[in-house]
């Protein structure tokens, strides 16, 4: 795409509060996808907030993402390989599914590290092997987290505005995948018990609205239950304008667990948990430091890790998830579980 595929719309005031913030980061480019042009971002005062300003309206948006993940053919995880035996081995012990049929010793090491276990409870957004019920992941992407769940059990759902990746999904896996949100409220479909954004909501212009729609498509016991980039983590403070959070244009809004909680209170939710995660630290730190370095479109690339860097990367990870047991809010990650009305969230 070219720079003048772009209108632009002026975002003063936080999408969130409509608080003004004085501009954080500028001339920020796109390092991963190759997206032109120079972004800025603003940060609220307060919550600490990020939001892009200008950003491309909605008329833009769609050719934004002509290059992103969910054009990519699935690439199917290995159903062997130490990690893989890691991910089920602390999956059964943890949130009871079934064991892997075989597993190394190394693969029973790895799952004695926090990380390790954190991920694979976050692979499965630490949904317990004994709950089903429906379920609708917005943003779906390659239906792999629509596929894990539909096997342990739940009936799936998702939506995908990328029409390609949702063609797709129909095709190969039959899963019902809407274009939106509001074709599924348009269709009158029934509440669902859990309802995941997975790195989704850093991309909408409007958060709030949208977890008001959510809210609405809940059961009332119903969960949301949210991952997103951490603006205040340890990666952003490290690699500023380079962190691999950032993404402009395509992250519109970059949460705090500030900024997270105001906007789920004012769409009507209750936070039930909310901490930081490490998991995405290694690759953050990878693709930060190319960033950093003049690395462009570091993420159609998928270059592989240099030694040094794989090793600055582990060491990073673990560095992080000992800073977190001081100073909970620097985590690359957040991971919140929040509920309408009086309904109660396991903890």
């Amino acid at each position: 795409m070219d720079e003048t595929d772009v209108e632009l719309i002026d975002v003063p005031a936080c999408p969130i509060d409509g608080a003004s913030g004085e501009i954080f980061l500028s001339d920020v480019r796109d390092a991963f996808f190759g997206t032109p042009g120079r972004w800025t971002y603003r940060r609220h005062a307060r919550s600490g907030h990020l939001w892009l300003d200008p950003r491309p309206d909605g008329s833009s948006i769609g050719a934004l993402y002509a290059r992103y993940y969910t054009h990519d053919a699935e690439q199917a995880a290995p159903s062997s390989g130490v990690w893989q035996q890691a991910m089920r081995l602390a999956q059964s012990t943890r949130l009871g599914y079934p064991p892997p049929d075989k597993a190394g010793v190394s693969a029973w090491i790895l799952t004695r590290l926090p990380s390790v276990s954190a991920a694979a409870e976050l692979e499965m957004m630490r949904l317990h092997a004994s709950e089903s019920g429906r379920l609708l992941d917005v943003g779906c992407g390659d239906g792999s987290f629509l596929r894990r769940m539909r096997d342990a059990g739940w009936d799936v759902t998702g939506t995908e505005p990328d029409a390609l990746a949702a063609a797709r999904l129909a095709e190969r896996e039959g899963f019902p995948v809407r274009a939106s949100v509001d074709e599924l409220l348009s269709a009158g479909t029934q509440r669902f018990d859990v309802i995941v954004l997975s790195h989704v909501i850093e991309h909408l212009p409007d958060p709030v609205s949208m977890l008001a729609q959510l809210r609405r498509m809940l059961e009332p016991s119903g969960r949301l239950i949210l991952t997103t980039p951490n603006a205040q983590g340890l990666g952003t403070r490290i690699f500023g304008s380079s962190w691999r959070g950032l993404e402009p244009p395509r992250h519109f809004n970059v949460f705090t667990p500030a900024s997270l909680r105001l906007a789920l209170d004012r769409a009507g939710f209750r936070v039930a948990r909310l901490r930081t995660e490490v998991r995405l630290a290694r690759g953050i730190w990878f693709l930060s430091w190319l960033a950093r370095a003049g690395g462009r479109e570091l993420e159609i690339g998928r270059r592989s890790a240099h030694p040094i860097l794989k090793f600055a990367g582990y060491a990073f990870q673990i560095l992080e998830a000992g800073v977190i047991q001081l100073k909970p809010e620097l985590g690359e990650e957040i991971f919140c579980v929040a509920v309408a009305g009086e309904g109660r969230a396991d903890d």
